[in-house]
C-alpha cells in the first residue's frame, strides 16, 4: 500500500490541470499545492517502506536502510511542513530553524509509531497463536468428552479454513 501510494502522488495534481481551483495553503491552484504536495508524501511512503524491509535484513543492511528510511523520512516531514505552514509568521532563520526542528522530531515519532505497529502486531500474532493451540490442543483432551470430540475437530478445522480464505 506504501508503495503504491509513494508512485501515485506525485500524478494527483493531474486532476486538477485543466479545471484548476483555487488553492490552499498560501498556493494559488489547487494544482501547484497538490504538486508540493506530492513530493513530501512520497518520501514519507517510500521511508516507511525502507523501514519495514529494512527490519527483514541482517544486521549490517539494517544499519544502512534504518539511516536512509530515516533520512527519507526527514526530508518527507521537512517537506510537509514547508508546504502545509506559510513562512509569512516568522523570520527566515526561525522558520527554517523549525522546520528542522519539526522534521526531527516527527521521524522520531515516525520511529516510534513503526515500532509501536510491529510489537503489537506480534504481540497479536503471539495471543492468536496461543488461542489456536487452546482450541486444538488442549479443549479437545480436557473440555470435550469423547464421543464429541471428532464432531468437535471437524468445526474447527471449518472454521480454520474460512479464516485462511479471507
Amino acid at each position: 500500500m506504501l508503495a503504491v501510494v509513494a508512485v501515485l502522488t506525485p500524478f494527483l495534481h493531474v486532476f486538477y490541470l485543466f479545471n484548476d481551483k483555487e488553492g490552499v495553503f498560501g498556493f494559488a491552484y489547487m494544482s501547484s499545492f497538490m504538486f508540493s504536495l506530492s513530493l513530501p508524501m512520497m518520501a514519507l511512503c517510500s521511508g516507511l517502506l525502507l523501514k519495514f524491509v529494512g527490519e527483514q535484513l541482517d544486521t549490517h543492511l539494517k544499519k544502512s536502510f534504518k539511516f536512509i528510511s530515516n533520512s527519507f523520512l526527514f526530508v518527507g516531514c521537512f517537506f510537509l511542513i514547508y508546504t502545509l505552514v506559510p513562512m509569512t509568521d516568522f523570520s527566515a532563520y526561525v522558520y527554517f530553524t523549525l522546520l528542522i526542528v519539526l522534521s526531527i522530531a516527527m521521524t522520531f515519532l515516525a520511529n516510534y509509531l513503526h515500532k509501536a505497529f510491529i510489537s503489537t502486531e506480534l504481540r497479536l500474532k503471539k495471543i492468536i497463536s496461543k488461542l489456536f493451540d487452546f482450541i486444538i490442543l488442549e479443549t479437545p483432551r480436557k473440555h470435550v468428552s469423547e464421543e464429541k470430540q471428532i464432531d468437535y475437530v471437524i468445526s474447527y478445522e471449518k472454521i480454520i479454513n474460512e479464516i485462511g480464505e479471507e
